[in-house]
């Protein structure tokens, strides 16, 4: 068998070697860490040891791989949250669930907020509008099982959902990154004392 051939079966193994979840995840962990703009297929190949024609095994462009990992990504967030906070019955417990996570530094978080800044992108605004809109519904419908009227309870969820999202920017632009320490865990407990009622025995004023 001539170089040629060995060369030919190698990178057919490559291609299969690879899945499209390990494209995708790679594409995540770039966004998560440098923006949309920097996921492309040269440097993702490169990163994942194999040629680009491994890629294109999977994907027809760099379009439909962007669009494959946001949707991985919003399946995971989705499994995240029914797993760890829409599973709880207790609203209040439901709630401190919320703010307790919010402080995680997971690479989810971070996909969010450097998402933000690519707001512009069209495949971006839509899945960021379509995840932003599922949490809010989340958030109310947990103080809705509190007490609060509708209106109060779009407003309180409002409210807490933006506390999330200056927390993601101010942690990026101090930190560059999401920390996890002692003092995130005080803060994720002193906005949950802020944004919870006092007696949940009571409708809220």
């Amino acid at each position: 068998m001539n170089k040629r051939q060995n060369a030919a079966r190698k990178s057919e193994k490559q291609k299969k070697s690879l899945s499209t979840a390990d494209w995708e995840e790679a594409a995540l962990d770039v966004i998560a860490h440098q923006g949309i703009s920097q996921v492309a297929v040269e440097p993702l190949a490169k990163l994942l040891g194999v040629t680009k024609g491994s890629f294109y095994w999977h994907f027809s462009n760099r379009l439909d791989l962007l669009k494959a990992a946001l949707k991985r990504w919003r399946e995971s967030d989705r499994s995240i949250i029914e797993r760890d906070i829409l599973s709880i019955e207790d609203p209040l417990k439901r709630l401190k669930a919320w703010f307790n996570l919010s402080a995680q530094p997971l690479r989810s978080h971070l996909i969010y907020s450097t998402l933000l800044a690519d707001r512009q992108h069209p495949v971006v605004a839509k899945t960021l509008k379509e995840i932003t809109v599922e949490r809010l519904a989340h958030l109310q419908q947990a103080y809705r099982d509190l007490g609060y009227e509708p209106e109060q309870a779009r407003q309180q969820a409002l409210l807490a959902y933006s506390v999330y999202v200056g927390y993601l920017h101010m942690a990026k632009t101090l930190h560059g990154r999401l920390q996890d320490s002692e003092a995130i865990e005080k803060y994720a407990q002193y906005v949950a004392e802020q944004l919870m009622p006092k007696q949940t025995s009571q409708k809220p004023a």
